[in-house]
């Protein structure tokens, strides 16, 4: 079977949507680092779009470790095929914004060159929370980090993203160019500041010896890192998917990627030069990202946080499954309307939409979402998608019941035992504090007030003031009973029984 590529693109069926602007001799104007399916599945598409209209975005995709990805995409002219699955149907796409693709090891000149071209602009990342080295505690760049110490070692030979980023700001600088933007595209919470804050920190360290001292403060004065926001599933390309794209497109596809239509992006409206108006194609500029983080943080964080404890307990599966009980699907709507309430007023008039996209993601069964791992490392989610809430609406005397019935749920996880009597293996770094709090209070045969008070002791997760206020503890201990009584379909209806009363 012929493979993908520009000689055979006319052979693939008019019906799958194709480059509709010349890719020969594309301007390179993004350098992406951190090469992958997400980032094929998000911002490449994003770009692809507004290309058929403006055809001068186009990408150099770069892995900085693994040169799979290149081996794969080059052959094609790095034409891929992007697979959308919603429930029973297929739409099958070939995206063309990726100009060229290297791995960093492999191909390090070209990288480079291509981070000092006066042609580039942008410099988009995808390189892992991991890969900023960042250390949160002393908000710094963790230089003793072994990656990071050999590059502070050798700046002129930077093998990590953010040596080799600031070893280009250094080369502009001489060279008398423009500065790019710098844009990160990691799911991590302001990684626009992170990013800043780490080239800041290594800048510091290197400028020295690269014998420029006011190379910090040109980075500072010079550069944009504006925050971002993305999500979009996309999952690990199988046999099967690869046998699907031979059989669209009659033609062998090596690299295809597999997503669901969701898809977001919003983007701090800070640029050091030009941009594409990726706004054409569905992203959102915007002064401040962090609103529609926690928009982001409270709906499908909560609503994800809901069906981990609340699935987990009842023994699902998958979140389809659970979304396929009614009772549970009521709640989950009803959980983001309270979580709502909580929401800065920037981002009120967007939320219903945003809400009524989430649900329909929930339900798509083509993308599946295992609720084991949605409910590993519960404790690092919990606190900023369901429990600030509840404080919120607790300072403002609204009812937390929903939001204490997830909570609950996740108590009774802790025993290690659902609903069907199934053991429940607990992932979480606060393991152990967990499960000697649940042994304190008395195990699975505690009464429901030991536990919840033994548990919300782990300050780690709920702080000093929160395990005091009554009506936190009460709400939570009353939706553990109502769990134990009723289990967790009967304690949803009753919560949904309340609401239609009311």
């Amino acid at each position: 079977m012929q493979r993908l590529s520009s000689a055979t693109l006319q052979m693939v069926p008019g019906h799958i949507a194709r480059p509709g602007y010349p890719r020969d001799n594309l301007p390179m104007r993004i350098v992406h680092l951190g090469a992958g399916a997400f980032h094929r599945s998000h911002q490449a598409v994003y770009t692809d779009d507004i290309m058929q209209a403006e055809p001068i975005w186009g990408m150099f995709s770069v892995s900085l470790r693994n040169p799979a990805l290149a081996q794969a995409l080059g052959p094609q002219d790095n034409l891929y095929t992007l697979l959308v699955r919603d429930n029973d149907a297929l739409q099958a796409r070939i995206i063309g914004s990726i100009a060229r693709s290297a791995c960093l090891q492999d191909d390090r000149q070209a990288v480079l060159d291509a981070l000092v071209s006066p042609q580039t602009q942008i410099v988009t990342l995808t390189i892992t929370p991991r890969g900023y080295h960042h250390d949160p505690v002393h908000d710094a760049l963790d230089v003793n980090d072994p990656d990071v110490g050999l590059d502070l070692n050798s700046p002129h030979n930077a093998g990590t993203a953010i040596g080799l980023l600031a070893w280009a700001i250094f080369q502009r600088k001489q060279l008398g160019l423009a500065p790019f933007t710098l844009l990160s595209c990691d799911n991590m919470a302001s990684n626009g500041k992170v990013l800043q804050r780490v080239l800041e920190h290594y800048i510091d360290h290197v400028q020295r010896d690269l014998g420029d001292q006011g190379l910090l403060q040109h980075f500072l004065d010079r550069y944009a890192c504006p925050c971002s926001l993305v999500d979009r599933d996309t999952p690990t390309v199988r046999a099967g998917d690869l046998v699907q794209a031979e059989t669209l497109l009659g033609l062998h596809d090596a690299a295809p990627v597999v997503t669901e239509p969701f898809s977001q992006w919003v983007i701090q409206d800070w640029f050091s030069a030009g941009r594409p108006p990726w706004e054409q194609a569905g992203a959102i500029f915007t002064a401040h990202v962090l609103p529609y983080e926690q928009m982001h943080e409270r709906l499908l964080g909560g609503a994800q946080c809901a069906l981990a404890c609340l699935g987990s307990a009842a023994g699902y599966k998958t979140t389809h499954q659970a979304m396929q009980v009614p009772e549970m699907a009521q709640f989950i709507d009803s959980l983001m309307v309270d979580a709502a309430s909580t929401l800065p007023r920037l981002v009120k008039p967007d939320w219903q939409d945003y809400k009524a996209r989430l649900l329909r993601r929930f339900a798509n069964v083509a993308v599946e979402r295992s609720i084991p791992q949605l409910a590993m490392d519960t404790t690092l989610v919990l606190p900023g998608s369901i429990i600030q809430p509840m404080q919120l609406r607790l300072a403002h005397g609204l009812p937390i019941d929903r939001h204490a019935l997830v909570v609950a749920a996740w108590i009774r996880c802790l025993t290690g035992l659902n609903e069907r009597f199934e053991e429940l293996f607990l992932n979480d770094p606060l393991r152990d504090e967990l499960l000697a709090a649940v042994r304190k209070a008395g195990g699975r045969q505690a009464n429901p007030h030991d536990l919840v008070d033994a548990v919300l002791q782990v300050e780690a997760v709920f702080g000093t003031s929160l395990p005091q206020d009554m009506e936190f503890t009460r709400c939570i201990t009353a939706a553990l009973q109502s769990l134990l009584e009723n289990r967790v379909v009967g304690a949803l209806s009753a919560l949904n029984a309340a609401d239609s009363v009311q």
